[in-house]
């Protein structure tokens, strides 16, 4: 898993209108999981699975029509000049999704 991969799953993943199959296979692929893939895109539960150990969920924001989720490091509020890895989707799965590609991203740079 590259990070610029990752990222470019996160970017996508803000332009589409809804969650699909081939988005979560594509999700799944680039982690690098076993199994079956989950609907990480259509799913909350599944997409909060995807959250890297370390990790904890920031309170969703929602404005015309879309919507934020981000992550950050659990205890490490306000520490970072960037505290957090987000995104801006069109339903919660789909942005809790590009969040943790964020994550993951900057994680596999080190």
């Amino acid at each position: 898993m590259t990070p610029a991969r990752l990222l470019r799953i996160a970017d996508r993943l803000g332009q589409v209108p809804a969650g699909s199959l081939v988005a979560d296979l594509a999700i799944h692929d680039a982690l690098g999981l076993s199994g079956v893939a989950m609907p990480y895109t259509r799913s909350e539960a599944s997409a909060q699975s995807l959250l890297p150990d370390g990790f904890e969920w920031m309170e969703p924001t929602y404005s015309g029509g879309t919507v934020y989720a981000a992550c950050r490091r659990s205890g490490r509020d306000g520490e970072w000049p960037h505290p957090h890895h987000g995104l801006w989707g069109a339903t919660l799965p789909l942005a809790m999704c590009g969040a943790v590609m964020r994550a993951r991203a900057g994680l596999a740079k080190g």
